[in-house]
């Protein structure tokens, strides 16, 4: 059963509203399917600001926060490089 997943992005100052949401089985696949446009918004937002540093906050349909994650995590300066 799919479940509807937000992903908002704050600050500590600013909070940026996701107002669609992503369909996705749970948390783990939402987050995935996620990844590049999260990729994008750390590379955008990064760790410009490391006082007030960005993080995505993923509610859940009901509107439970249910997951912070660090953007600069998602940053190309943070990923590892893949082996293939």
């Amino acid at each position: 059963m799919l479940r509807r997943f937000y992903f908002d992005v704050g600050n500590g100052h600013k909070t940026i509203r996701d107002g669609e949401g992503v369909d996705a089985e749970d948390l783990e696949q939402a987050l995935a399917d996620a990844y590049e446009v999260i990729g994008e918004m750390a590379d955008d937002l990064g760790a410009a600001n490391l006082n007030n540093p960005w993080t995505l906050i993923v509610r859940d349909e009901t509107g439970l926060t249910v997951a912070h994650v660090p953007i600069g995590l998602f940053s190309n300066s943070h990923r590892m490089p893949c082996r293939g």
